[in-house]
């Protein structure tokens, strides 16, 4: 166990360390004294300190009495459930929240919060310049004479870095050389230099950070759906049984600090499985720490031969340098200051490594043919069928046998399908099972690799591209989905969002031109993915995820008949068999995803390479990194200040997460600030219009034209007794907004054919989204099924004039389609078709918070017959989990 200075976040041997390098390093010393002072005119001036033991020899962190918070209600406790927390009581030893440290020294010092800088105005001018400005451009920006009116504290790059190098840091990086001798007869090997920080140092921080409050769990918990807990879910990681399995091997009150390893080429990330999936899966929150850059080098002074088998150990060798202090930390835990300002003695432990398919092989020690996770043959790996997992121990066994010449090359490699990594990082790690730590990867294994790269390259082989093309250039559109109206046969760059529209509609474009027997293994791979993406699961969930694969492997061999494939031997389809023993031990897939990893790839590795000079940037890179975590926290604890102000004295303005992505079908969170500006019809459901009318003082005439709404009128009967005529004026909104359970806010468009500006164009066309509407209310129910919901088309959302009165929501003019009442079992969907009243359409207008959800219609492909639709149960993970 180790100690560290709260001033620098050092790591130190001993206490009496920390006192000794807060002696000797000038600016700790000077933290200390000017904590000190503040304390002290503190305890004089405020009786609520008189509890507080300053103890020169230690630094100090705040230690409140706030109860451990438990969630998830309701649940049913285990027998001999105990809280696994150790409160650490010491009056000579108090510790202080390394946030609350900076805000007495500047006091102490009397400085405002925004120090080094001089205001708010200049803070904000600092981030806009650091996040969006390369350096070059900030010098010369900062050379222009407009510039100088603004009377910065700083006037060049250089003194704009000096101020952001005196903010508050996280862990330093450190350099270790590794010097490489080959075996291809040159006199030199290879110098290489590993970038890293101690992991141990960024579990801390992560901890200490005071935003987490209420957002980490510090035991394992089975939760349950039912208050009799027979329902179980499966959602955060301490609800699956790794954390309890992991939990009995501990002492009595140890807490379980279970991280994620994420290897990308460079850098390597931790995070934490305390923390809430919903907060790891922000970058803004800053969940994921950059702990190394391992050296990628070519290894040329090896033979060919050898190259690739040194290029891997080099690469285990370099992890282990890395994950070195969590060794000890592991087995006899350290004591960490938590969100809730209790100390802990945390176990922090590799529960898991997210990597894709070749970093997963490279962790485990295996060929690439075979699976990095159970002992399946090379050659059977196309079935339903399961092989028992890898055991560590036996695997590292095997590994010293083949080491001491005690096992044939035929048997190890042949056989076990091992590589001859003899020292694999992990050997050494305490309570820990690389083979059961390996997780899903929903990216790469899923969305690209059985979709991407084998269902659709196998449908498009068989319908043809252009016919392909042709579907996806016809396909309706829908608020939020991307049209391809080019086709996706010369789509060169796909990313993850584009696979996921792509699963969206991909059922409905090929309906009517294959086999119903594809239809069927489609069907199974695109329900499997989606159940994969479900943020709770229950066992009825996992059978239903397990029943999906089955189904696509009942129906499989078409494709094998058709010659478009010759076998299914393939790794990723594999893999989808471990999916629901994952989650049963670990949580939700969704907390285990790579696409969080590539996001943080651009900005610690790609923005961090090109803020370099390109010489010897590795160096420049990790300077970069240091600043840019320096203004995060800077960030987090100007926060923290303004919380502490009273109510009516001003704060600051700082910036939220608005403007970072927009929540996916995979992660949607309720915020408290969407919710206001919608009118609430229930605790969960709402609907926003704009506030500002687009279209004010439109004529019924323009809705008769434009809106083909030539029923209007007569559908407004009911409401105003025939009192409308086509000359009356009405507002016209241009879209209407729908808060549902699941997400924020999903918006219903409804726009008429607009002629656009440049004359080179046409009008862009008419576009009326089609929704689930309340139709009759005594039959809905807010649970799952159909009963009493009817789909319409939306052509008119409006208020009436002020002269009939005030109706309590505004209005919605509807084209109704036939009731939901013909299902197609090869699609697994309903099957619709206009709905018509006197050879016209049959048209309504209701309230507009009997709109549910907005839905998509896909086109039936045929050359003949009525215009079919069937309802898309795909296009996003709410309607999938309503329908199904």
């Amino acid at each position: 166990m180790s100690d560290h200075c709260n001033f620098c976040l050092k790591s130190f041997k001993s206490s009496r360390a920390v006192s000794s390098h807060i002696a000797n390093a000038p600016a700790c010393k000077h933290r200390m004294e000017g904590v000190r002072a503040h304390i002290e005119d503190k305890e004089e001036a405020n009786d609520e300190m008189h509890n507080m033991d300053v103890d020169g020899d230690i630094p100090f962190i705040f230690d409140y009495d706030v109860d451990v918070i438990q969630d998830m209600l309701p649940r049913s406790p285990p027998p001999n459930h105990h809280v696994h927390v150790e409160e650490v009581e010491d009056e000579e030893r108090v510790w202080m929240q390394f946030i609350q440290i900076v805000r007495a020294e500047q006091e102490a010092l009397g400085l405002d919060p925004w120090a080094p800088f001089a205001d708010e105005e200049e803070w904000g001018l600092v981030k806009w310049l650091i996040a969006r400005v390369g350096q070059m451009a900030i010098d010369e920006f900062l050379k222009l004479p407009i510039t100088g009116h603004l009377k910065t504290s700083f006037t060049s790059k250089y003194l704009l870095m000096k101020a952001i190098d005196k903010l508050p840091c996280g862990t330093e990086w450190q350099l270790k050389r590794i010097q490489v001798k080959g075996n291809s007869g040159q006199a030199e090997g290879e110098d290489l230099e590993l970038w890293l920080r101690n992991p141990v140092d960024c579990i801390r921080e992560l901890m200490a950070n005071l935003e987490f409050d209420g957002k980490v769990s510090y035991s394992p918990e089975r939760v349950f759906a039912d208050a009799e807990g027979t329902v179980r879910q499966y959602d955060e990681m301490w609800t699956g049984e790794w954390w309890w399995e992991t939990q009995r091997r501990l002492p009595e009150g140890a807490v379980v600090a279970p991280f994620r390893g994420d290897q990308e080429v460079w850098p390597v990330y931790l995070t934490l499985g305390n923390i809430s999936k919903d907060v790891r899966r922000q970058p803004s929150k800053h969940t994921a720490v950059l702990i190394a850059y391992l050296p990628v080098m070519k290894l040329e002074c090896f033979s060919r031969e050898t190259r690739s088998l040194e290029c891997y150990q080099l690469f285990h060798y370099c992890v282990s340098q890395v994950l070195e202090p969590l060794i000890s930390a592991g087995n006899d835990g350290i004591e960490v200051t938590c969100p809730d300002h209790k100390v802990r003695r945390m176990h922090p432990i590799v529960a898991a490594y997210v990597a894709d398919f070749p970093e997963q092989y490279l962790v485990a020690c295996c060929m690439e043919n075979r699976c990095p996770k159970c002992t399946m043959g090379r050659n059977e790996r196309g079935g339903m069928t399961k092989s028992g997992v890898h055991k560590q121990d036996s695997t590292l066994e095997n590994l010293r046998l083949h080491q001491d010449g005690e096992m044939s090359n035929g048997q190890f490699e042949g056989e076990l399908g091992l590589q001859a990594i003899y020292s694999p990082f992990w050997a050494t790690l305490p309570h820990h099972d690389i083979f059961s730590c390996i997780t899903p990867d929903i990216l790469h294994q899923l969305h690209k690799g059985v979709f991407k790269d084998h269902l659709i390259s196998w449908c498009s082989e068989i319908i043809g591209e252009e016919e392909l093309d042709a579907h996806f250039k016809a396909m309706t559109l829908y608020s939020g989905l991307q049209h391809f109206k080019k086709g996706i046969s010369k789509w060169k760059q796909w990313t993850g969002a584009n696979y996921r529209e792509l699963q969206r509609v991909f059922l409905g474009v090929i309906a009517g031109a294959v086999d119903n027997q594809i239809l069927a293994a489609v069907c199974g791979v695109l329900d499997f993915i989606y159940y994969a993406q479900y943020q709770t699961h229950m066992d009825v969930t996992l059978s239903h995820m397990h029943n999906a694969l089955a189904s696509f492997h009942a129906n499989k061999n078409i494709f094998l008949d058709l010659r478009v494939w010759e076998h299914f031997n393939i790794p990723k389809l594999h893999s989808m068999l471990h999916y629901v023993d994952a989650i049963r031990l670990f949580g939700s897939a969704d907390g285990f995803n790579t696409e969080l990893p590539e996001c943080l790839h651009i900005d610690f590795t790609k923005r961090a390479y090109h803020a370099s000079n390109r010489h010897d940037y590795v160096i420049q890179m990790t300077t970069w990194l240091q600043r840019q975590e320096s203004i995060a926290i800077q960030e987090a604890y100007l926060r923290w200040w303004a919380l502490q102000q009273p109510a009516d004295s001003d704060s600051v303005t700082l910036d939220s997460d608005l403007n970072g992505p927009a929540p996916t079908a995979a992660n949607f969170i309720i915020l408290p600030h969407q919710a206001q500006h919608f009118t609430m019809l229930t605790a969960s459901r709402g609907y926003f219009v704009p506030r500002r009318c687009p279209f004010p003082n439109s004529t019924i005439q323009r809705l008769l034209d434009e809106h083909s709404a030539s029923l209007f009128i007569p559908a407004l009967e009911d409401f105003l007794h025939n009192h409308l005529t086509p000359q009356d004026q009405i507002d016209v909104y241009k879209y209407l907004k729908v808060l549902s359970p699941a997400r924020p806010h999903i918006n219903i468009a409804k726009s008429p054919v607009i002629p656009l500006k440049d004359a080179r164009k046409g009008p862009a066309p008419a576009h009326f989204d089609t929704v689930l509407v309340i139709k009759d209310e005594g039959r809905y129910t807010s649970g799952e099924g159909i009963s009493g919901l009817r789909i319409g088309e939306v052509r008119v959302i409006c208020d009436l004039p002020s002269r009939f009165g005030h109706l309590p929501h505004p209005l919605a003019y509807i084209h109704w389609f036939r009731p939901l009442q013909t299902f197609d079992d090869n699609l697994q969907s309903f099957k619709l078709t206009r709905s018509s009243r006197q050879q016209g359409p049959n048209a309504a207008v209701l309230p507009v918070n009997r709109v549910l959800h907005p839905c998509h219609l896909v086109p039936r492909f045929s050359r003949d017959g009525p215009e079919e639709f069937y309802l898309n149960r795909y296009i996003d993970l709410e309607l999938f989990e309503h329908l199904s």
